[in-house]
């Protein structure tokens, strides 16, 4: 089990979820969507990113400005951008000057374009759109001021170039309002371009036009990709830079040498200007040595550049920080649900079957503690329940064609059709309902699993003398055996559905103890096939929980997984309700959580000590609904 610590900087798996429905939907295939440095769209691998930028995004545009990226993307990019004239232009710009700049005006120019392309398609993308001008025009202008001061003229005209785009034009320097004219020509011929190769011929004619003394930009605001990996990777037979000198430095493995922990900061005296790239620089001076590194660095959490939040795919290994093989080793989300019916975040699991032992005398003693100390909750809520019933089963139809004349004959003359009859009810004192009571015995619950199982006793004991079948089953999952090829989840049959209203079978429910992980899509998924073959009209399921899944590779798919096993198992016509137990007061992420998962058949119980408070209620209403 993990907490629910929304500390942490994550992207929400439903804001994810929506996103890729959206793209598929759009792009009219099956389309993955991830979070990286930069949007794009990779036709060999089927891939759209949303851009980072979006995360720091905090007054309430921040959705608006990724579904942005995804209309330029799965709407534009996929159906009306050239790949063909893609490969192209990039493939010649290694022989060009301003290369970063040629590639980033490329690809600016055919973004104004699809989007005028989806907003044509699609009017209702207009929102989204306006919001991302908007953040971009603050963006921009804040960058080009730093741009100007730092003498980077390449970045503050591409920053220019925008806010023409835009309509929010802004006064050049000497050294770049030469290029003013240029600019809104090529803006006024964009927005009739036609194609990616129109594109292309304005991006090429304005970049000739440019004073070749001019240094490359620095920053990377934007980029394209081709249906070839290779044009955007450094390969083996270009050329690499040499370095100026020749010198070489001996070095020793010297373990008697002191050291010293210092901050070095990376620097050289080439880079005079402070530049806005993300560990992002090239050195072509200094001394050459003979240290080999023995491998890639170690991903750390903190870095950004190259986070991606696979939330449909398998969780990042820590040293995958080349998105080449974060790509080659991602799973395929979209095979199909035949394969896996379990989920496919499940595929690996192996079940484990438990059953409870014959109950000790400690745990009948427990037993009989906890029996005590809800037996006035129990016998209120089974009196309530059954007066209930009773007074539905005595209380009359009326308006019926046949049976018992009642009092009321004046309908004989107002009505055209008049219903004079009425019946009483067969009798009838039991309720056509089942329940299944899924608990949660993750490791974090050592510290509540004395009152849940109290909260539970009280459930047992009601619905066992209302002569109500139910099931309790506790689940969690094998923390140490689970790997990649096998995850072993334990079911734990506490009390069994033709053994639950037997007298003796309270005291196993005693044997419930905290555990390891927790897989809930699975667990709710199983438990719920067994309520399917059960043939009580109303069936309920039940799920205790105090926070988000957790197991192996199950972090970022364990939500979007439980939230689709609770839809598939609604969709059965069993309803499932999720109680989450607190340590204190729940903060506004854990309710909104679990009403994204359980939608409003959720329950949020502030402390493990109000658990029976809480749940007499509950039941109490959901006993009364079926009686």
């Amino acid at each position: 089990m993990k907490f629910l610590n929304f500390a942490e900087n994550q992207t929400d798996p439903f804001l994810h979820l929506s996103l890729s429905d959206l793209a598929e939907t759009l792009s009219n295939s099956e389309i993955e969507v991830q979070f990286a440095f930069h949007s794009y769209y990779r036709p060999e691998e089927s891939l759209v990113t949303v851009s980072h930028y979006w995360n720091d995004i905090f007054d309430g545009s921040q959705f608006d400005g990724m579904k942005s990226d995804v209309y330029l993307r799965s709407l534009g990019n996929v159906h009306h951008t050239n790949y063909d004239e893609v490969d192209r232009y990039l493939s010649k710009l290694k022989d060009t000057t301003n290369s970063l700049f040629r590639k980033q005006l490329f690809s600016l120019l055919e973004d104004i374009r699809l989007e005028s392309i989806c907003i044509q398609k699609r009017p209702g993308t207009v929102y989204a759109f306006e919001t991302r001008k908007r953040l971009f025009q603050k963006r921009f202008r804040a960058r080009m001021e730093v741009h100007v001061r730092q003498h980077q003229d390449l970045d503050a005209l591409f920053c220019a170039i925008y806010l023409q785009a835009i309509g929010k034009p802004v006064a050049l320097n000497e050294r770049l309002s030469p290029y003013k004219p240029n600019i809104r020509h090529m803006i006024s011929e964009v927005k009739k371009a036609n194609s990616t190769d129109d594109v292309a011929k304005l991006a090429t004619l304005f970049s000739n036009e440019l004073d070749e003394n001019l240094n490359d930009m620095t920053t990377e605001y934007v980029t394209m990709y081709g249906t070839s990996s290779k044009a955007q990777l450094v390969t083996e037979d270009e050329e690499v830079p040499e370095l100026k000198s020749e010198d070489t430095l001996e070095t020793s493995d010297n373990e008697d040498k002191e050291t010293y922990d210092e901050e070095m900061n990376t620097w050289h005296e080439e880079q005079e200007q402070e530049g806005s790239n993300f560990l992002q620089f090239e050195l072509e001076e200094g001394a050459k040595s003979d240290l080999i590194g023995e491998g890639e660095r170690k991903e750390e959490s903190g870095d950004q550049a190259f986070v991606s939040v696979q939330g449909a795919s398998k969780q990042s290994e820590g040293s995958q920080f080349d998105e080449e093989e974060i790509l080659k080793n991602k799973d395929t989300a979209s095979s199909s649900s035949k394969d896996a019916p379990l989920g496919e975040a499940n595929r690996f699991v192996k079940e484990v079957q438990k059953s409870a032992e014959k109950p000790t005398e400690a745990q009948k003693s427990d037993y009989r503690t906890a029996k005590g100390e809800i037996q006035y909750a129990e016998k209120s809520l089974r009196s309530a329940i059954q007066k209930t019933i009773e007074q539905k089963q005595i209380a009359p139809r009326s308006d019926l064609h046949f049976g018992r004349l009642n009092r009321k004959l004046l309908r004989l003359l107002t009505d055209e059709n008049p219903r004079l009859f009425y019946k009483k009810n067969a009798p009838s004192t039991k309720l056509d309902v089942t329940f299944s009571l899924l608990v949660d015995c993750s490791a974090s619950m050592y510290d509540k699993m004395e009152e849940t199982r109290l909260g539970i006793t009280l459930f047992h004991e009601t619905l066992k003398g209302l002569d109500i079948k139910h099931s309790i089953t506790g689940f969690y999952e094998d923390a140490f055996e689970a790997d990649s090829d096998e995850q072993p989840n334990t079911l734990f049959n506490v009390i069994d559905y033709n053994r639950s209203t037997l007298p003796h079978e309270g005291p196993a429910i005693m044997q419930l103890e905290p555990e390891e992980d927790n897989r809930d899509g699975y667990a709710i998924r199983k438990v719920a096939q067994e309520l399917q073959s059960r043939n009580e009209k109303h069936k309920i399921l039940i799920v205790f929980t105090d926070g988000e899944p957790s197991a192996y590779d199950y972090s970022e798919n364990g939500i979007i997984d439980t939230h689709e096993a609770v839809n598939n198992t609604r969709k059965h016509g069993i309803e499932v309700i999720g109680v989450f137990l607190s340590n204190g007061e729940p903060q506004d992420k854990e309710i909104s959580t679990m009403k994204n998962i359980y939608g409003t058949q959720s329950l949020v119980i502030p402390s493990a000590q109000e658990i029976p408070a809480y749940l007499t209620p509950l039941l109490k209403r959901l006993l009364i609904r079926f009686a």
